[in-house]
């Protein structure tokens, strides 16, 4: 099987669960006997890192840091 998304590329994954997020591709993983898909390691702008299957990938031509990092509440105590 061949890659779909190079090393470098920002992808968006969406964890199941979660939100989506831009990522970038840092490394392609070995391929695994009878595996389900290809697996990818991607890095967010915060420098979190993570392993995802090329099936909750999707490309992306928006830069890593559009997607900003989400922000407290900030409560003001007025009602």
């Amino acid at each position: 099987m061949n890659f779909k998304f190079p090393v470098g590329q920002v992808v968006e994954f969406t964890p199941r669960g979660g939100k989506a997020g831009l990522f970038k591709v840092t490394r392609h993983m070995p391929e695994e006997h009878q595996a389900l898909d290809l697996k990818y390691r991607i890095q967010n702008a915060q420098g979190a890192e993570w392993s995802a299957f090329e099936f909750d990938l999707a490309a992306s031509d928006k830069v890593l840091g559009d997607y900003a990092a989400p922000r407290p509440s900030r409560h003001t105590g007025r009602y």
